[in-house]
């Protein structure tokens, strides 16, 4: 205890005059009620000490960057000290902190063992200056991609899809900003998948690329959207290089959804606009999807540098216009910033990872407890705006491309052939 009683009152031991058995022996500190002999700013440099320190019990040069960066911005001693005894990425930093390991993106990803500790430890690196400036997404994909293509049983096929990968894949994944690096990879893993499927059903027919029917081909095809999406680009591709005349169609760009009645998004959009007592997280990204129609992969990759103030008004630049936020959203905005700030000087929504924002799929289930669904939302948010302003003013607000915010016009049965006199 902390407190004695003097004159039928609580007061601290000191004030009682008694001895101060529970202050740190570090710093002398009686703030902290701990059960630990010493507070939590005396405990984390010794933690990390534990973690990194190498058969001489000294923290050797190269790990002490990452040293400072884990005793500076983790402030809670014993969550960090559980990490340390029970995570395996933390066994994975012992062994580089012990020289077993080479300091270097390829070796740390294999030693990682599973994707989530590699998203997890190279971000980390890189934060703290322990690993040059590298893209992580990039570098597991790699290291995925070496493994996977030496699993194929045909070589033919692992030089095809090497080529494409290379030359046709990646050009068309990485051309659009929108969404996250580690979206933008998971796409491409998985249309790499599809395509070596299509290859292996080939070989099975008993055909090569060059023999193999259309009318197969379009039996093979599940009506899967993912499937289509994947080989589409993949039978182009063969064509221009003049390796088979396959070909599957884009499937056409379905924008209707089930959305809900006006009066549902505005009463929702009440709700975050008011309750003051929701995360700041689950109010702005909430609010971006019922009034401005945003997907969820779009919002998780909003950087700090879009969000600007001008006197009493806060701005947000999705497009090329910046848009002024009302009055409630701007203020939550303001509170989320001061939230993140801690965690990443780069992006709106920080994420678990150091350097990196939250994914898409936390970010919708925390709106999923609030009752939000945001595919119904964000269809009935942009019919409502085609139907109150023109495609291309969309387009420049929302960031969205002019032929996609010319379709949703259309679905809204706008009519804006007297826009240009009007303007």
């Amino acid at each position: 205890m902390l407190t004695n009683l003097l004159h039928q009152q609580l007061v601290c031991a000191e004030c009682a005059g008694a001895p101060v058995t529970m202050a740190c022996p570090g710093c002398g500190s009686v703030q902290e009620s701990r059960k630990h002999h010493l507070c939590a700013q005396c405990r984390r440099p010794l933690v990390v000490r534990r973690l990194l320190s190498d058969e001489t019990g000294e923290i050797r040069d190269e790990m002490q960057a990452l040293a400072d960066y884990l005793i500076s911005h983790h402030p809670r001693a014993e969550s960090l000290s559980r990490w340390v005894d029970n995570s395996s990425a933390a066994a994975t930093l012992r062994d580089l902190a012990g020289g077993t390991l080479p300091l270097e993106p390829a070796a740390i990803i294999e030693r990682a063992g599973s994707a989530q500790s590699a998203s997890f430890l190279l971000p980390l690196l890189v934060q703290s200056g322990t690993l040059p400036d590298l893209h992580v997404q990039h570098a597991r994909f790699e290291h995925w991609l070496r493994l996977w293509l030496a699993s194929l049983e045909a070589p033919e096929d692992r030089l095809l899809l090497r080529q494409y990968n290379a030359w046709g894949l990646n050009s068309t994944t990485h051309t659009t900003p929108r969404g996250t690096a580690k979206a933008r990879y998971q796409k491409q893993r998985a249309a790499l998948r599809y395509c070596a499927k299509l290859l292996r059903h080939i070989h099975v027919q008993g055909h090569a690329l060059t023999t193999y029917p259309q009318r197969e081909l379009d039996a093979f095809l599940t009506g899967s959207p993912s499937q289509q999406d994947a080989l589409a680009p993949f039978t182009r591709w063969l064509r221009q290089n003049r390796m088979s005349r396959l070909r599957v169609e884009h499937r056409k760009n379905q924008l209707a959804g089930n959305g809900f009645d006006s009066d549902h998004r505005w009463k929702m959009a009440r709700l975050f606009l008011k309750d003051t007592h929701i995360s700041p997280v689950d109010r702005v990204a909430a609010l971006l999807v019922l009034l401005y129609g945003m997907h969820l992969t779009r919002i998780v990759a909003i950087e700090r540098a879009q969000v600007d103030f001008l006197q009493d008004r806060v701005t947000l630049t999705l497009g090329k216009e910046p848009i002024e936020l009302p009055r409630a959203l701007g203020e939550a905005l303001t509170d989320l910033l001061n939230l993140s700030q801690p965690r990443s000087d780069r992006w709106l929504f920080a994420g678990r990872n150091p350097g990196a924002p939250l994914t898409a799929g936390a970010l919708g289930k925390r709106l999923n407890r609030h009752g939000m669904q945001t595919g119904s939302a964000r269809v009935t948010a942009l019919l409502e705006l085609a139907q109150q302003m023109h495609p291309r003013v969309l387009s420049d607000l929302l960031g969205i491309s002019t032929t996609s915010a010319t379709a949703w016009w259309r679905l809204a049965g706008g009519d804006w052939a007297s826009y240009p006199a009007l303007r």
